[in-house]
């Protein structure tokens, strides 16, 4: 499962490009005031980079989001608490030294936050795509990270969809 999702996520990458820029125009003429999945990677992940807790809980809409790799549910309250007291998925974002303490590692997974990976990897590239699910229209921000210190080769993708405030999360990897 693990092995299909890095294959498509790797094909996501290499046309984004393409795809984005399909989007973007078909978008442009569709829906003037709603933004782009282009200006949602940049905006989102510099409050990963920046480490902006109180943005990111912007981001999460009032009924939760799915989180990890295998997608549990979990309330904007949860996600609100963790951010607040610094445990959980505020260091899997934002703080590496907290997530290697509490050992919060998932099988096969970096003990290095988002951030770090984002921040300070040998090589990183993002790509974001949009497309409509079930009549929801959806983006997918994707970052590739290379950081030998943090399990090398990896892949981050944050789904979002759109609702009436804006971007709101789908699922945190």
């Amino acid at each position: 499962m693990r092995l299909v999702r890095a294959v498509i996520l790797a094909a996501l990458l290499m046309v984004a490009p393409v795809l984005q820029a399909q989007s973007d125009s078909a978008n442009t003429v569709a829906n003037p005031s709603q933004e782009r999945a282009s200006e949602l990677e940049k905006q989102f992940l510099a409050v990963i980079r920046n480490g902006d807790a109180l943005k990111f809980l912007s981001y999460v809409p009032e009924d939760g989001v799915h989180l990890g790799h295998s997608a549990d549910h979990v309330t904007r309250m949860e996600i609100e608490d963790q951010l607040t007291n610094r445990k959980g998925i505020y260091c899997k974002l934002f703080d590496s030294t907290c997530l290697r303490a509490n050992a919060e590692k998932e099988a096969g997974q970096p003990l290095c936050s988002y951030r770090d990976l984002l921040t300070s990897s040998d090589k990183v590239r993002t790509a974001s795509t949009e497309t409509t699910r079930n009549n929801v229209r959806q983006a997918i921000l994707i970052a590739e990270v290379q950081n030998d210190k943090c399990g090398g080769h990896l892949l981050i993708d944050f789904i979002f969809n759109q609702k009436k405030g804006g971007w709101k999360l789908f699922s945190i990897p």
